[in-house]
């Protein structure tokens, strides 16, 4: 986890991000979030959409830069083949 940790610090500090963004993403549970997902390999489930805004380092924003699949709530359920069946009355 650390050297994932490190590697997505790298990429936040890296000069596209104001600074400020950068301490608020670096302070935020989003970092542990993808930090995670790169260390173990897993993909990031998530409502918010990539913005080119440099004040604020949004998830999808954090993914790309690291290498760290992303996907839309109704994409993993589709993916998944999710299936939601209501009970009949007896």
């Amino acid at each position: 986890m650390v050297p994932s940790l490190g590697a997505l610090s790298r990429w936040a500090s890296g000069g596209e991000y104001e600074p400020a963004g950068v301490a608020v993403f670096l302070q935020a549970a989003d970092y542990y979030l993808v930090a995670h997902a790169h260390a173990h390999e897993y993909a990031v489930v998530t409502h918010e959409i990539f913005s080119s805004s440099p004040k604020k380092i949004k998830i999808p924003n954090a993914c790309i830069g690291v290498g760290v699949k992303c996907v839309t709530p109704y994409q993993m359920l589709r993916s998944e083949r999710a299936r939601f069946v209501l009970n009949r009355p007896s």
